[in-house]
């Protein structure tokens, strides 16, 4: 344990466990609620450092194509990175009746993401049909005119 300077006292961390600290916290602002958060998540997790949820959370909007994405959108809808993951987020909530499509994973043997993928593609292709049919209908009823 190195002494502190001023003191004489051990110091509580030596300078390089407090440098290898400081690389894994945040740099930018966080509320109290927040951090009390973190905190918590990491406990749940059983790491007192990092959450791996945190840091793919992190990961995900920071350095992916998707967080690329709702970066641009933000900039385009001239709001914060947060606000935009929460309209994202927001559309979900309020427009899909995740209890339903809890339902329906259960009874196909599906995760719920993978139910829900297998969802928006059925829609998609049953969609694509009807625009193609009705554009159908429209050239066949505009040719007898």
């Amino acid at each position: 344990m190195v002494e502190s300077v001023s003191s004489g006292k051990p110091a509580k961390a030596s300078d390089d466990e407090l440098a290898q600290e400081a690389g894994c916290r945040p740099t930018f602002y966080m509320s109290t609620e927040l951090l009390a958060e973190i905190s918590a998540q990491c406990e749940a997790e059983g790491s007192k450092k990092r959450s791996p949820f945190l840091v793919e959370l992190l990961e995900l909007v920071l350095t992916s194509p998707i967080g690329q994405q709702l970066r641009e959108n933000a900039h385009k809808n001239r709001r914060g990175l947060v606000h935009e993951l929460e309209a994202n987020l927001l559309l979900f909530n309020e427009h899909i009746p995740t209890d339903r499509i809890e339902e329906l994973a259960a009874a196909s043997q599906r995760n719920p993401d993978q139910m829900l993928i297998r969802l928006v593609l059925l829609g998609l292709r049953v969609y694509e049909r009807s625009i193609a049919r009705m554009e159908a209908e429209i050239d066949t009823s505009s040719g007898l005119t």
